[in-house]
């Protein structure tokens, strides 16, 4: 059996089918939807993926690395997923730093002075 891209099926069905239900049911779905609907879903979402990647390296050509800058540049006439992309990479960068600056001595030191996960009291 071939997906109708001409490709052989996955095997990783229902590596979505969690998040796929619970983003129906977030647009309005039943909290439970039919099985066949996620399954058509999860192949569009494969396929659109998948196309996005082979786009990629197209765009890529012969340098065989693909970039963040490739997938811009295939979303450059959609300016909302464009959008929604350098959204999600400031937020990843945003979250890096976070990250970096945290120290994590600092939560010991915390923990042993009566910091987190430690009960304090207080004399009046």
């Amino acid at each position: 059996m071939e997906s109708r891209r001409g490709r052989p099926p996955k095997e990783k069905k229902g590596l979505f089918a969690k998040d796929l239900s619970q983003l129906m049911y977030g647009f309005g779905d039943v909290p439970n939807p039919a099985p066949d609907t996620v399954n058509v879903l999860e192949e569009m979402v494969i396929d659109y993926i998948t196309d996005m990647c082979i786009k990629a390296s197209q765009v890529a050509g012969s340098r065989n690395k693909v970039r963040v800058e490739d997938f811009k540049f295939i979303l450059r006439n959609d300016p909302k997923k464009l959008a929604r992309v350098e959204e999600l990479l400031y937020m990843s960068e945003d979250i890096k730093k976070a990250r970096q600056s945290f120290d994590p001595r600092e939560m010991e030191v915390a923990k042993g002075a009566g910091g987190v996960g430690e009960s304090s009291k207080f004399e009046f």
